[in-house]
């Protein structure tokens, strides 16, 4: 079913600003109306949570707690990082160990912001490939804008972005499903679908997030579907080291957070 998005300039969008939202909100076949004097609760009252408001800084998601703009956010200190030649936990977890230079395809299935897969894109080796999911219409849509628009004062930075391949849709649909391409791996962050930060960055999403959880058989699923591996990332590895014995985990001693790998059986012979 087609999920209607309705897009609105601005309170106070000059005529080309408002040229550029309805021009961008025809290509992605949404549906651009006049902004007028309306407030956000005007326009909840009338769209509920389906609009965004095109802004200086593109599409983003106005909600009473604030607003959601595309931006790098953490992966910009993690490219900084890696131009120093400073480790990323990530790139080691999507590559595995005694990683070699040689190009990889990954499937970051559960996008979000896109700061993983613009770490992964930046990092990886190469001739790689990230292409990604995400299930909610309108985080879809923010985060493929900025893969598609956004400009870094660094164009190797902006040409990582313009490589990642968004497109909306559910993981679990994808791993039930016998259609899609293969991926050398697949990548999950499950604490994107239920956060528990405080973070204000979580709270205008939050009540259009999916909160989908990573089951044991979705896991097992994913092994079947990845080439070489499945890396997920989590804060609490025990149940999923109770259910997969055989798992790495890669992640710094004093990080709150960490990356568990699965070999695919085929990788492994």
């Amino acid at each position: 079913m087609t999920h209607m998005i309705y897009v609105v300039p601005s309170l106070k969008a000059k005529e080309k600003l408002q040229c550029e939202g309805k021009a961008w909100a025809e290509s992605q076949g949404f549906t651009y109306v006049p902004r007028g004097k309306r407030t956000i609760q005007d326009l909840m009252d009338e769209y509920g949570e389906d609009f965004l408001v095109y802004s200086s800084r593109g599409p983003q998601i106005d909600r009473p707690e604030g607003s959601h703009f595309f931006s790098l956010n953490m992966a910009e200190l993690r490219i900084q990082n890696l131009r120093k030649g400073q480790r990323d936990h990530l790139l080691e977890a999507l590559m595995g160990r005694g990683a070699s230079k040689l190009p990889i395809t990954v499937l970051d299935c559960t996008c979000g912001f896109g700061a993983d897969a613009a770490v992964a894109s930046f990092g990886l080796p190469a001739g790689s490939h990230v292409d990604a999911l995400e299930v909610s219409p309108l985080l879809e849509a923010v985060t493929s804008w900025g893969f598609s628009h956004f400009v870094h004062k660094k164009d190797d930075v902006t040409a990582a972005l313009r490589r990642i391949s968004l497109r909306r849709g559910d993981y679990r649909a994808y791993l039930l499903s016998d259609e899609g391409p293969v991926y050398d791996v697949l990548y999950f962050d499950p604490m994107f679908q239920r956060p528990v930060e405080a973070s204000c960055q979580f709270q205008p999403v939050r009540a259009i997030m999916e909160y989908g959880g990573l089951t044991r058989d979705l896991i097992e699923r994913a092994l079947q579907k990845a080439r070489r591996r499945v890396v997920i990332k989590e804060r609490d590895f025990r149940q999923l080291c109770r259910d997969f014995p055989e798992v790495t985990l890669y992640g710094g001693k004093y990080s709150r957070i960490g990356y568990a790998v699965l070999e695919c059986d085929s990788w492994k012979k």
